[in-house]
């Protein structure tokens, strides 16, 4: 159970390190000084090289059967291509970063389809795995938008004068995400509670009765409390306002942050991908 409770809260940094790696195309590469890309995608290439490391010590050690050899070796490509990318940055190899950036988000997002997937319980359909793959992608992709914004409205008090355009590009996307993932999460639930012969009926009854209710109820208000936040984020860069936006994009990648550990654990008790 120990080595379950591990490697259920070891995923959120593969989910930001793939994440992450997503809304670095967001805003345009050559509009920006290639520092914040350095120090940026730095940081998501080392949270790739800490969940590689903890997939393996948990394998090695506590022989966990959800972490199968095909995981293992997505996560160490997923590194390797994102170190990879992180080297070109600092050299002129523009054909090379071309052909590593895609490669390691294809990567990246194949080892945390793997890794969801071995959350559905045995003897029921491998069809399900979807959901499950849905959500973690989904959740990457929010988490990593929302952090993104953040270092990248924190780039706007060191380059003064930078236009507004790639911080309004962000921000969009980081609220199409969290729309997407709060879509993605509430269809695969529902599927879940009418699929035919499943045995989730008693993780429903823990996951909406009196121990994990409060819960359930945190991670929606989660939602809601990162929706108010890119509100106040788009009307706060109307004014123009960057560094009141920055601080905002701060308190939202925690509110996401927070709404995730929510979900994971209740992934942990309960099974389902909330």
């Amino acid at each position: 159970m120990e080595v379950v409770f591990a490697h259920t809260y070891l995923i959120l940094f593969g989910k930001l390190a793939v994440g992450g790696l997503l809304a670095l195309a967001v805003p345009p590469f050559f509009e920006i000084e290639r520092g914040f890309y350095k120090s940026s995608a730095s940081v998501y290439a080392g949270l790739a090289l800490c969940m590689a490391a903890g997939e393996t010590y948990l394998h090695l050690h506590y022989g966990a059967t959800m972490i199968t050899p095909a995981a293992l070796a997505a996560w160490f490509a997923f590194s390797g291509l994102f170190v990879g990318y992180v080297s070109t940055l600092f050299l002129e190899l523009p054909h090379l970063r071309a052909q590593l950036f895609p490669s390691a988000l294809v990567c990246g997002a194949t080892a945390l389809a793997i890794t969801a997937w071995g959350y559905v319980p045995a003897g029921v359909n491998g069809a399900t795995g979807i959901i499950f793959t849905a959500s973690a992608l989904s959740g990457a992709a929010v988490t990593g938008s929302a952090v993104t914004g953040m270092l990248l409205g924190h780039w706007y008090l060191i380059e003064t004068g930078l236009d507004l355009t790639p911080l309004l590009r962000m921000w969009r996307f980081c609220r199409r995400c969290l729309w997407i993932q709060i879509a993605v999460v509430t269809t695969g639930l529902l599927t879940l509670w009418l699929w035919p012969s499943a045995p989730w009926q008693q993780a429903f009854a823990a996951a909406f009765g009196d121990r994990f209710g409060v819960l359930v109820i945190g991670r929606v208000c989660m939602w809601m409390a990162a929706l108010a936040l890119l509100s106040m984020i788009g009307k706060t860069l109307a004014i123009p306002q960057t560094m009141a936006a920055t601080g905002l994009f701060y308190i939202e990648a925690l509110t996401v942050s927070v709404g995730e550990i929510v979900s994971h654990w209740l992934l942990f008790r309960t099974g389902l991908p909330f």
